[in-house]
């Protein structure tokens, strides 16, 4: 009787390993990816009503967080098992949030420039 017990104390071991760990737990939620880069794009505009080369200071971190996420997805270990247990829809949005989240500063920064401009005419 307890030679059976081993290979099932073997098998609960084995399955609790941190190999066979999900990955979706350990990923930001849609809306957790779609509040950053509207921190980012919030944060430039506010900063960039004063001078709106100020919202162009966002850009780099903008461009780190992008490419956190952007790198996330294409691991080559990590995406196939995002994308088995997140789904298509999931990479759409890290993809587009991660776009989204480096031309929210840009958008910022033109956007108060030419009302700037337009006022002083």
């Amino acid at each position: 009787m307890k030679k059976a017990r081993v290979p099932l104390i073997g098998l609960l071991i084995f399955l609790s390993s941190p190999a066979f760990a999900e990955v979706a737990d350990k990923e930001p939620t849609i809306l957790q990816l779609w509040m950053v880069p509207g921190i980012i794009t919030a944060v430039a505009f506010i900063a960039g009503v004063k001078r709106p080369s100020f919202a162009l200071f966002l850009f780099p971190i903008a461009l780190f967080c992008a490419w956190g996420q952007v790198d996330e997805l294409q691991d080559p270990f990590v995406g196939p098992a995002i994308r088995a247990e997140l789904g298509d829809t999931y990479f759409t949005h890290g993809y587009l949030s991660a776009a989204v989240g480096i031309v929210g500063p840009l958008i910022a920064w033109a956007v108060l420039g030419f009302y700037r401009v337009k006022a002083k005419r």
